[in-house]
C-alpha cells in the first residue's frame, strides 16, 4: 500500500512539473467536434402493454397475468426468447365510483392493472410479426417499435474518432489565422453522446402481417478539446 501511494505521488508531482514547464508564450484555443456514423439497424425493440379492468382486484389481477401469460406463450412459440420479453412497468390502481355513474362515461372504475413490457426482436425483420402476435394473444396495445444497434460500441469508437479529427482540424484553422501552430494538447472531454434513429413508419397489408419502415441508425458523439499553439 506504501508502495502505491508513493508511486501515486511521483506519478501526480511529475503531472504538476509538466504543467508547469509549459512555454509561457503558449496560447489556449478550445475547440469542439462532432462524428457520427449511420449504419443499418440489426435488431428492433417492440414495447406493448397489457391493462385490466375490475370491480375486484384480484379479478382485474388474474385476467391481466393470464393475458400476459398468453402473449408470452405465443411471442415463444413464434422463436422470441423468454430471456428477451421484459416487463418495464407494472402498476394496480383503484378509482371508486361514484354514487351515480353517468349514463354516457366513458371513465373506468374499480381496478385497474397495467402492464408494460418489451420484446427485443433479433430478427428485425420479424418485428411486424411480433407485433400482431401481441395483439392477437391479448396484449391490448403495442406502444412503439424502435430500431437499433446490438452492439454500438465499435460505432461510437468510429465516431468519436472523426469528433476529434473535426475538434484538430477546427484548432489547426484557428492557430494558422492566428500565426500559430499546434504544439500539444492540454485536456479533451466527450461533452456528449447519442445512440438512436427515428421511430419506424408502420404499413399495414390488407392480407398480410404488419411490416415496418426503418432508416439507419444514428451513433453520434462531440468532444471540447483545449490546445496549445505557439508562434512559428
Amino acid at each position: 500500500m506504501k508502495r502505491t501511494l508513493i508511486c501515486l505521488l511521483v506519478a501526480f508531482s511529475a503531472l504538476g512539473s509538466a504543467a508547469a514547464a509549459a512555454p509561457p508564450s503558449a496560447t489556449e484555443i478550445t475547440a469542439s467536434g462532432s462524428g457520427s456514423i449511420a449504419l443499418a439497424p440489426d435488431m428492433a425493440t417492440v414495447n406493448a402493454s397489457v391493462e385490466t379492468n375490475a370491480a375486484q382486484a384480484q379479478d382485474a389481477i388474474a385476467d391481466n397475468n393470464a393475458r400476459y401469460d398468453r402473449v408470452v406463450a405465443a411471442l415463444v412459440k413464434i422463436g422470441i426468447a423468454r430471456a428477451d420479453i421484459s416487463l418495464s412497468y407494472y402498476n394496480v390502481n383503484y378509482n371508486p365510483p361514484p354514487k351515480v355513474v353517468p349514463a354516457t362515461s366513458e371513465e373506468r372504475y374499480g381496478y385497474t392493472v397495467s402492464r408494460s413490457f418489451s420484446i427485443k426482436v433479433r430478427a428485425i425483420a420479424s418485428a411486424g410479426r411480433v407485433s400482431d402476435a401481441c395483439i392477437a394473444a391479448g396484449a391490448t396495445a403495442v406502444n412503439g417499435v424502435s430500431f437499433g444497434l446490438a452492439d454500438p460500441s465499435a460505432a461510437r469508437e468510429q465516431a468519436i474518432a472523426k469528433a476529434v479529427t473535426a475538434a484538430r482540424s477546427s484548432a489547426e484553422a484557428l492557430a494558422r489565422a492566428a500565426a500559430l501552430r499546434i504544439v500539444s494538447m492540454k485536456s479533451i472531454e466527450l461533452t456528449s453522446g447519442e445512440y438512436g434513429g427515428p421511430q419506424p413508419l408502420m404499413m399495414a397489408k390488407v392480407a398480410g402481417p404488419t411490416q415496418f419502415d426503418q432508416s439507419n441508425v444514428n451513433v453520434s458523439v462531440s468532444v471540447s478539446i483545449i490546445f496549445f499553439a505557439e508562434p512559428y
